[in-house]
């Protein structure tokens, strides 16, 4: 498989310390495997970055890990590499179970496990996710190293028989915060008490409040907190601002008012592709509509939407076939 470039050059412009780290060591400097080097080097990693070169170093070691970072600081990265290095390829087996609260995320952590193993010709990482035919997975996991998915599938899975899950030695939950949220928990709680006792377990998240670390710390032997700038969830090179719009005690007024300060902003600030937040689906669709209509290129992407129409949204994000994606909170 061709590697896909996803790494961002470090010279190309100033790097702020939560990103660049330091220390002049490099990916060979953490003792990584040829395959995995060959990897991280096709897809454009040339260091590694504050939460790598800290984290993959214990995860090597075995130790279960509750590690939490900003995002973008490559949090995914490091489980890919602490994932392959455990493989045993020469066997059929299921060995490592990540679960991720959506079904994007899920995807694009399938990309990373690809792109990172690309010179692990062996190697089988398929995606189990909702809104597609369970039929597709099932021939899958007769030869499946590396499970990614959701927690309502890979609980289906596991139920009717589908997924042995004897041969896990390592458990990830990415985005961790989320879940442990209550619409999740029971699920992850259902597909935890089904892998082996001895299992190494990595837990990531952006945030992290209280009740995440009582909650983790249950499933956990012994873990290893790591915590990098965890009074500041922010990217230090991000610049935000808000805009102020006056109430309307009409909602379609207020909708109209909002759109129309998008539309200024769109207009006056530079940018290659841009993300819009709603909370509503039909509000998301009806601004793609209208942000169309003015000729912003623009698609959206929303929970009630079936799995092909999210995939080929995010897809027109991913090769620049559209500027704008408005997207709902997706589960």
């Amino acid at each position: 498989m061709a590697s896909a470039q996803s790494a961002h050059k470090i010279d190309q412009k100033p790097r702020t310390h939560d990103v660049l780290s330091g220390e002049t060591v490099d990916f060979p400097g953490l003792l990584l495997s040829a395959p995995v080097l060959k990897g991280l080097k096709e897809a454009g990693f040339e260091r590694p970055s504050p939460i790598q070169l800290k984290t993959i170093p214990l995860g090597r070691c075995g130790l279960d890990l509750i590690v939490q970072a900003k995002s973008g600081t490559g949090k995914t990265c490091v489980f890919a590499v602490i994932a392959l290095e455990s493989l045993i390829l020469d066997t059929n087996a299921l060995q490592v179970l990540v679960i991720a609260p959506t079904r994007e995320i899920a995807v694009q952590i399938w990309e990373v496990m690809k792109t990172l193993g690309a010179a692990m010709p062996q190697l089988r990482c398929y995606t189990f996710i909702g809104g597609l035919p369970v039929s597709d997975d099932i021939p899958k996991l007769k030869k499946c190293h590396i499970a990614v998915g959701t927690p309502g599938r890979l609980k289906q899975l596991i139920e009717n028989g589908h997924m042995n899950t004897d041969s896990i030695r390592l458990f990830v939950l990415d985005e961790a915060d989320k879940l442990m949220d209550d619409s999740f928990q029971e699920s992850v709680n259902w597909i935890y008490s089904c892998l082996p006792d001895t299992k190494q377990m990595l837990a990531l998240s952006a945030t992290y409040p209280e009740v995440l670390a009582q909650h983790l710390t249950a499933y956990m032997c012994n873990p290893t907190f790591v915590r990098l700038n965890a009074s500041d969830p922010a990217l230090l090179g991000i610049r935000q601002y808000y805009r102020s719009i006056p109430y309307h005690p009409l909602i379609h007024k207020n909708h109209e008012r909002k759109t129309k300060i998008l539309i200024e902003i769109l207009s006056s600030v530079k940018f290659q592709q841009c993300l819009v937040f709603s909370n509503l689906q039909t509000r998301a669709e009806s601004l793609c509509e209208q942000l169309n209509h003015k000729g912003w290129p623009t698609a959206f992407i929303g929970g009630m939407q079936d799995q092909h129409q999210r995939l080929n949204a995010m897809a027109q994000l991913k090769h620049f076939k559209c500027r704008v994606l408005v997207s709902t909170d997706l589960v």
